[in-house]
This record gives structure tokens, C-alpha cells and sequence, in this order.
């Protein structure tokens, strides 16, 4: 989740890019990202302005929208006006609070149908350093891309430095690359092909901007790809609200790897991990010891992660489990969970990444949302996650479901204790209250979510189920305590 501060958001945006990598490396072919922005304001409408700056720091072209309250409005890659392979990056502002995701879908790609896709959250505004806890350069299995925009106004003559520092999952410095970035525009780096690591490198990284920076990264595997934004800081509780090890029939179904990562330059992560399940049961922990700067892996269906007894947990969470993780650390921390379906799931292979909290909110928000059906046949539908944090239950809280014109189609309350999640299907309803029924929101539902919870500290994380693409969608909702 996102911590909102400014009516201002800042993406790392490209219209087609097109990977070029060794035979038997994962090519995912060309990809596009389209984007959601979501006006936070309860009563006043949000006019929209947002630059496409392209490689040479220049505003090629620009949209304006405006959305009524708490509505929302997508801004199509199509509909920008710009040209066949463009790369470039967004800076959209506002006269408002608010609050953006970008959905990147890559095809053409190598290996299955050639169809691939990925989430990510804006930035309301930039940092001067960032933390990657999951990256690889895994040759024929799996890669990563790294873009780094500058979250500061277009300029085609003025630059900002950066300085990215790869780290190994034993703390070792692999690899420091200094670039510059015109002010407004990216730079995407291929771990494979513009970082010389080592040979199967896993690991993190810390960049460092010389003016407010944003940043992405993407993980490529053959048949799937995730995404998630760089993270701007951590502390020392982080929680991620929805993890799995689920074979409940046999065939493996979904499993998830968590990586942490320490934030400390000098000090070892001293780190307990708990895992729970949907009812708020501790079902297992263990202790870890993470070196400065570097990540660990805990994976809930390998054994060759950074578990300390792959046995005891994995027998600890079973073989249908569905819960979360709170992790705690003597130094500031964060952590990024890769979510992983199989084959024989119902939504096929795929794979996405969403990043920890350090802690919850009253007030959440989710700027875009989906339930989408054609004679029978499903396009789009969401699983909305949300936890309770907190030390004390959140009684009644308020749930509101908008279409992208801001009009109210579902709402209800729900309560949750603490350390328990509850997920709500756009589809199939899951825990939404009885009483409550999603197929108020129609057979062609885009639209949005805002949580509030006075006084409670709630979590959320946002799945896309994508059917016609064939694969699936994470993003963190975004967090505010007013």
C-alpha cells in the first residue's frame, strides 16, 4: 500500500518495448501499459493532466480528464497519440488528491500463448532512495528489468545522477552502476543484458537519486511476469496481507516466495517470521539473519530458499493454506511476496508481486477494480484482500464500490480482529457480508474501492483474475491516515 501525501503521482510508463535476450532466456515480447488514476476527493471533482515524456526529456503529448468524486478514469496507452515503439514516462497532476496504478501487458512472447501481465503503483511523489528486495539475472529461467524515472518536471537539457547497488543474497556488493536521467524521463536496465552479474544471480538493490526518483521493476519468467514499484522505505513490522502453499487436491495450485530485505547499511537483520492463516491462527515462525542491504527468500513450496528447516514449514502451513505473514526486525525492513499460479489452477499459470507495510490505515483506497462477463464467459473479476493490522478489532467498518462515473453500486460493512484478512470476490463474493451481492456491480464493472475505518489500521491488496489475457494482476491499495 501506498502512503498518499500530494495530489501529484509520478509512473514509469512504456508504450512498446521489445526484449532482446539469449535463445533460451525468457522474451516476453513487446509490451504496453495503460493506467487508472482515481480522484480521492469526496465531493469536488479532479481535473487530470497527464505529460508522456519521452526519452529526451521532452512532453510529447499530453491528456486531460476530469473525474467527478471518488471516480475514476483509465488513460489508455492507445488513446495517447503517440508513436509505435515510444518509451517514455508519465508525470500526472492535479488540482486534487490523487491516486494511480499502471497494468503493463506484454505479447508476442516465446513461450506459451505469448501473453504476459503486470501491476504496479504510482508514486504521489518521489524519493531519494529506493529498494528493490527481488531481483534475478537468471539465464534461461528468469530475468528482471529496472526502470528509474525522475519524479521531477520534464527538462530535455537538465539531469539528476543515480546510483544503483546490486547486492547477492549474502550481503555482497555484485555490482554499482552511475547513470545520469534527464529530469522528467526513465532508463530501463536489463539485469541480463546492461548489468554484468554473475551467472543464476539473485538478490536486491538500493538506488540512490541525485533529485526525487520513482522506480519498477519487472520479473520475467517464461510463461509469466510480475511487477512491483520500488520502495521508498520500510520499518520494523512488515506485513503482507496474502500468501499461499495450496495442493489440496494433489497437483500443486498456488505457492508464494517472500523476499526481505534489509534496509540497514551496516547492521544484520535480526528477522521472526509468522505465519498465519485466514482465521488469525500463528500456524509457524522461525528467526533469520539477513546481512545489510541484501534480501532472503522463503519460498512455501522449494527447498532451496532461505528457510532454516523446509520440513517443519512446510508441514507448519500444510497443503491448503491461505493466510499472511507478519515480520518483525531489530532494523528497518521490507519485503516483497510473489504470488505464484499453476497450470492446474482455475485462472491458469501466472505470476504477480505486491510490497509489505509497515503498518495499517484508516483509509483505504483501490482505484481500479473489475467484474467483467460476456455471455457466460468471464474477462476480468478481483479479489479485494484486506487485513487488520492492528492490536484491537475494527468493527464496522465501511466498504464502497463506485463505477468509474462515481456512482455508488455496492456497499457494505464488515469487522475484522486482529491479524485477520478477509478477501472479496468480485465474482464469486468470498467473504463479502452476507446481505451484500456483487452482482449489483453488473457484467461490465470498472471502477474503484475506498475503505474507511476510523480509528483501525487495515491493509489491502488488489488481484486481477484476467482470463482473456490468461494471467493475473497484483497492486497494493493505497493507505491514508487522515
Amino acid at each position: 500500500m501506498k502512503h498518499l501525501k500530494a495530489p501529484f503521482i509520478s509512473l514509469v510508463v512504456v508504450l512498446m518495448l521489445v526484449t532482446v535476450a539469449s535463445a533460451d532466456s525468457p522474451d516476453p515480447g513487446s509490451g504496453s501499459v495503460n493506467f487508472t488514476v482515481m480522484n480521492m476527493d469526496a465531493s469536488a471533482s479532479a481535473t487530470v493532466r497527464a505529460d508522456y515524456i519521452n526519452q529526451s526529456g521532452s512532453v510529447e503529448k499530453y491528456v486531460e480528464q476530469t473525474l467527478d468524486p471518488r471516480s475514476s478514469a483509465g488513460f489508455a496507452i492507445g488513446d495517447s497519440a503517440l508513436p509505435d515503439n515510444w518509451i517514455g514516462s508519465v508525470i500526472a497532476s492535479s488540482d486534487k488528491e490523487i491516486v494511480a496504478f499502471a497494468q503493463a501487458r506484454w505479447e508476442g512472447g516465446a513461450n506459451g500463448d505469448g501473453k504476459t501481465a503486470g501491476a504496479y503503483n504510482g508514486f504521489t511523489e518521489g524519493a531519494s532512495k529506493l529498494y528493490f528486495p527481488s531481483l534475478a539475472a537468471r539465464d534461461g529461467k528468469q530475468f528482471s528489468r529496472l526502470s528509474i524515472q525522475s519524479a521531477e518536471a520534464a527538462s530535455s537539457s537538465e539531469t539528476i545522477d543515480i546510483t544503483i547497488e546490486f547486492y547477492d543474497r549474502d550481503g555482497n556488493l555484485s555490482q554499482t552502476v552511475n547513470d545520469t536521467v534527464l529530469k522528467g524521463s526513465q532508463k530501463t536496465y536489463s539485469l541480463l543484458d546492461d548489468v554484468n552479474l554473475t551467472a543464476d544471480w539473485k538478490g536486491s538493490a538500493v538506488v540512490e537519486g541525485g533529485g526525487p526518483i520513482a522506480g519498477v521493476s519487472t520479473m520475467h519468467w517464461k510463461e509469466y511476469t510480475g511487477a512491483y514499484s520500488g520502495v521508498t522505505g520500510g520499518g520494523l513490522e512488515a506485513y503482507l496481507p496474502s500468501i499461499t502453499r495450496r495442493l489440496p487436491s494433489g497437483p500443486w495450485y498456488q505457492y508464494t516466495a517472500v523476499l526481505v530485505q534489509n534496509l540497514n547499511t551496516t547492521t544484520a537483520a535480526s528477522v521472526t517470521t509468522y505465519w498465519y492463516d485466514r482465521d488469525g491462527n500463528e500456524v509457524h515462525s522461525f528467526t533469520d539473519s539477513i546481512p545489510p542491504n541484501s534480501s532472503h527468500g522463503y519460498n512455501t513450496r522449494w527447498t532451496n530458499s532461505d528457510v532454516p528447516n523446509h520440513n517443519a514449514f512446510h508441514n507448519g502451513l500444510g497443503d491448503d493454506f491461505n493466510g499472511s505473514v507478519k515480520i518483525t526486525s531489530n532494523v528497518d525492513i521490507v519485503a516483497i511476496a510473489n504470488l505464484q499460479w499453476t497450470t492446474d489452477s482455475p485462472v491458469g499459470l501466472a505470476a504477480t508481486a505486491y510490497s509489505s507495510e509497515p503498518g495499517g490505515y484508516s483509509e483505504v483506497a483501490v482505484p481500479a477494480t473489475f467484474r467483467r462477463e460476456d455471455s457466460g464467459t468471464w474477462k476480468q473479476f478481483s479479489g479485494l484482500i484486506v487485513q487488520n493490522v492492528g492490536s484491537a478489532a475494527c468493527n464496522n467498518f465501511d466498504v464502497e464500490w463506485r463505477d468509474r462515473s462515481g456512482t455508488l453500486l455496492l456497499s457494505y460493512q464488515d469487522s475484522l480482529n486482529p491479524n485477520i484478512s478477509h478477501g472479496y470476490n468480485s465474482r464469486y463474493g468470498g467473504q463479502v457480508p452476507s446481505g451484500a451481492d456483487v452482482a449489483d456491480l453488473g457484467t461490465d464493472f470498472r471502477g474503484s474501492v475506498f475503505i474507511s475505518a476510523s480509528g483501525c489500521e487495515l491493509i489491502a491488496i488488489h488481484n486481477t483474475l484476467w482470463n482473456v489475457w490468461t494471467d493475473s494482476t497484483t497492486y497494493n491499495a493505497f493507505g491514508k491516515n487522515p
